[in-house]
């Protein structure tokens, strides 16, 4: 028999929640939720079970892909090309724009040319492709044992976890030192550091994945010292000191990373200092229109402004968990995040044409932007939000998983 919570498993975990009680503050049936709204997975679940037709589709696509990677083999950092540090279990990824220079025989050193992605950065002799699809399939894994509670799905995503960031032999380093790596220039960059910007999802999953019996406390401790590791690293490293100062998406990522990763450590304090500098950033980033424009400089500049507020949107979650406003924080002549999420609602809903930047090939920037509109749309109560919801909602495929089983 499942249950919400292993008392025999987890006594620290049942402590704090009993702490928490006390305090009155978070109901031992919410894990501790980032990005996702555990309320919301719960109402998933419900109609699931009473087989709402309106979320069988993406259901069965999620049990589908589960069931596929039931029977692949994990990944492993230690996989492909040596990184320049020669630790095999340092990650290791050229830059998605980094290309061999045209100019010279043996490509070196190496150019980076912004919005113009590299294959070779997603092919097997960098760890990028293996990090991705580790990440996707635990998170694909953990909900589909969330919602159909078959244990197998829960093993299989305890079993990727372990490999990649517990086991001696192949787990990754807590650092993105040889991140975003341009050859004959620079072994690693600081803006490398947006690559653990996947982590955060993952984590709240890992928070799901805690509510099974195959992901141990020993297990939960273990990923809690690597992700602590990872929060030092950010904080004292030349490469975290300087992507935390900059002035576009890298920064307030940055924070979000700390703010996130903090909060499933319980180091407290740096979640604190990170919705700090997030006021800053505001600050630094928002117009008086509502728009970003260090991200309007962008050739897809439409994208980056998404992922801009993708970044505010989880630090603002983060602010919520000790309590801080961050939604309506106004800085001192007056700008905010609720501008800026209106500021994109003509475009999300097709009203009006973006004139920044180009075109990315492919995009689908409205669907990208619907789990921020959400909680947009929730935090505000505001009518224009609601309708960018029902409209993203409308346009979207009906079995897409990251659109009908992450949110409502």
């Amino acid at each position: 028999m499942k249950y919400l919570f292993n008392i025999d498993k987890r006594m620290i975990s049942g402590l704090v929640v009993f702490a928490f009680l006390l305090s009155g503050c978070r109901p031992v049936s919410d894990p501790g939720l980032i990005d996702l709204d555990y309320s919301d997975l719960v109402k998933i679940r419900k109609d699931i079970n009473a087989k709402n037709s309106g979320v069988t589709p993406a259901y069965e696509k999620l049990i589908s892909q589960a069931n596929v990677y039931l029977e692949l083999l994990p990944e492993k950092v230690v996989d492909g090309d040596i990184p320049p540090t020669g630790d095999p279990h340092d990650f290791y990824a050229i830059g998605k724009y980094s290309w061999p220079n045209p100019d010279t025989p043996d490509g070196m050193p190496w150019i980076r040319i912004d919005c113009n992605i590299n294959p070779e950065s997603n092919g097997p002799r960098f760890d990028l492709a293996r990090y991705n699809q580790t990440m996707d399939r635990i998170k694909t894994l953990s909900l589909a044992w969330f919602y159909s509670q078959d244990e197998k799905y829960a093993r299989k995503a305890s079993e990727l976890l372990r490999v990649w960031f517990l086991d001696e032999e192949t787990k990754m380093n807590p650092n993105f030192e040889c991140g975003s790596a341009l050859p004959g220039v620079y072994n690693g960059m600081y803006i490398g550091i947006i690559f653990g910007v996947t982590l955060i999802e993952l984590v709240d999953h890992v928070q799901l994945l805690n509510l099974s019996d195959s992901w141990t406390e020993q297990d939960d401790m273990g990923l809690k010292n690597w992700f602590s590791g990872y929060v030092k690293w950010l904080l004292e490293s030349d490469f975290g000191i300087k992507e935390g100062k900059a002035k576009n998406n890298h920064g307030s990522w940055y924070a979000a990373q700390v703010a996130a990763y903090s909060l499933y450590t319980g180091e407290m304090h740096h979640v604190n200092s990170m919705i700090e500098l997030a006021k800053k950033q505001i600050d630094q980033q928002v117009d008086e229109d509502g728009s970003l424009p260090h991200e309007l400089k962008r050739d897809w500049a439409y994208s980056y402004s998404v992922y801009g507020m993708r970044a505010f949107t989880t630090l603002a979650c983060c602010a919520d968990r000790i309590g801080v406003d961050l939604w309506n924080y106004r800085t001192s002549d007056g700008r905010g995040l609720q501008q800026a999420y209106s500021f994109l609602q003509p475009y999300l809903l097709d009203e009006k044409k973006w004139a920044w930047g180009v075109d990315r090939e492919g995009e689908k920037t409205n669907i990208a932007a619907l789990p921020i509109m959400r909680w947009a749309a929730k935090k505000y109560n505001d009518a224009g939000f609601h309708k960018v919801v029902e409209y993203l909602e409308s346009i979207a495929p009906e079995d897409a998983p990251k659109v009908w089983l992450t949110g409502k």
